[in-house]
């Protein structure tokens, strides 16, 4: 039986923490998309996940930019930010909520960490879509 670090992911709950800070200072890290992107366009997060729940599901590029949230593997899967109502994580899961949809889309990255940076990026960008709501506070929030 193995038993989480405790250790661990207290650092990665402290670095997703900065990183969301960095991102209300205006410092929005780029990354290189492993596919060209449209003009104007820019990657903020690339990494290899899995999609979907069972093991057998597809193996791709998840690709967070400045427009869309990006699935890159045998079946594309390409979502604005404004149609997503939600990011969440849960461990090395990344659940994303759709708009006037029941759908969820799940992503498994390989590492807690990457999780927890491309969950803080997906929050932040979906959050930039929408008109900003006046006396709402906006907070990273996660779940280990």
């Amino acid at each position: 039986m193995t038993f989480p670090d405790k250790d661990v992911d207290d650092a990665v709950e402290r670095e997703a923490l900065d990183l969301a800070s960095r991102l209300n200072n205006g410092e929005l890290p780029t990354a290189t998309a492993p596919d060209p992107l449209a003009p104007g366009d820019a990657c903020h997060f690339a990494a290899p996940v899995r999609f979907g729940r069972r093991r057998a599901d597809q193996y791709g590029h998840l690709v967070l930019t400045a427009g869309w949230l990006k699935f890159r593997g045998t079946q594309d899967v390409s979502v604005a930010w404004d149609e997503v109502a939600d990011v969440q994580r849960a461990g090395r899961e990344m659940v994303v909520s759709l708009e006037q949809s029941r759908r969820l889309l799940r992503f498994s990255c390989y590492s807690i960490g990457e999780a927890a940076r491309g969950g803080v990026i997906a929050q932040y960008l979906m959050r930039s879509a929408r008109p900003p709501a006046l006396g709402i506070e906006t907070e990273y929030q996660a779940s280990v």
